[in-house]
């Protein structure tokens, strides 16, 4: 004879269907589903393009095997190398550029006036058709990538960095005003940590056109680096090494952006709590 629960008490195994998933097992079954997709993806390029052109279509297997090759010759290696000096170089200044105009229009109210028209209007313009002019201003070599990628990558973190500032909740200003806190420190207690999610986010949306920008400049001008491979390998009709370093490329954009979503969920931390 079976015994009934007995009343306000709850068997071990029942599961709250209202209750928050476990962050791990979550984590765990997003990332097999990632995988899987990408393994389907692969297994889907590879059946399709067996019996496709090779000099129009590479297979996911020639393409390793391709990456392979210009990994040991080094050839991959040093145009990485070459691209990453330019966009880290470029993509610093855009950022410290960004930041401090984003706070200067953020905070006073004549910098913005004056400024945002021009923001927008850059912001908002395909930027490539600058790109003749800004060859003939500063030529084809380093400093013309270097413009380009500062040109992409600093209306993002503009734009985000005076949204966060115009954003700051006024009890925190007036908790300052009350503690008769100094500019500075308002700006450094107060305003900075708010608006650095804001700023963080900026700077992964910033991340993405850098890098598209490095690539269109080496198109453009100097020919070199991750770019200057995937045309030169183009117009060799060698389609397999051509998409090494678009593979590259990918690889490098995923692990910049997880590494800026980490620094925004750690400064933005505290406002969920």
């Amino acid at each position: 004879m079976q015994r009934s629960a007995q009343p306000g008490t709850a068997s071990k195994n029942a599961v709250d269907p209202l209750a928050e998933p476990d962050p791990r097992r979550q984590k765990r079954r997003e990332r097999i589903l990632q995988i899987g997709t990408l393994v389907l993806l692969l297994a889907a390029w590879e059946f399709a393009a067996h019996d496709a052109n090779k000099l129009l279509v590479a297979m996911p297997s020639d393409i390793a095997l391709a990456t392979w090759d210009l990994l040991v010759s080094g050839e991959l290696l040093w145009a990485t190398l070459d691209s990453m000096s330019t966009f880290v170089l470029g993509f610093v200044i855009a950022s410290v550029l960004g930041i401090v105009i984003g706070f200067a229009m953020g905070t006073n109210r004549t910098v913005e006036v004056i400024l945002d028209p021009y923001i927008n209007a850059l912001y908002a313009m395909p930027l490539v058709a600058l790109i003749p002019i800004l060859m003939l201003w500063v030529g084809i070599g380093f400093l013309a990538k270097i413009t380009i990628i500062i040109l992409f990558a600093v209306f993002p973190v503009i734009i985000n960095t005076v949204t966060g500032v115009k954003n700051v909740d006024k009890h925190y200003l007036d908790i300052g005003k009350a503690f008769m806190a100094s500019r500075a420190m308002v700006y450094r207690k107060i305003i900075a940590p708010y608006a650095m999610p804001y700023v963080a986010s900026g700077l992964r949306i910033a991340l993405g056109r850098g890098i598209i920008a490095m690539i269109v400049a080496e198109f453009l001008t100097s020919i070199s680096g991750l770019g200057g491979l995937i045309i030169n390998y183009t117009n060799a009709f060698e389609t397999a090494k051509a998409f090494a370093p678009v593979l590259v490329v990918a690889v490098l954009a995923n692990a910049l952006t997880l590494l800026v979503q980490k620094v925004e969920a750690r400064f933005g931390r505290w406002r969920r709590r």
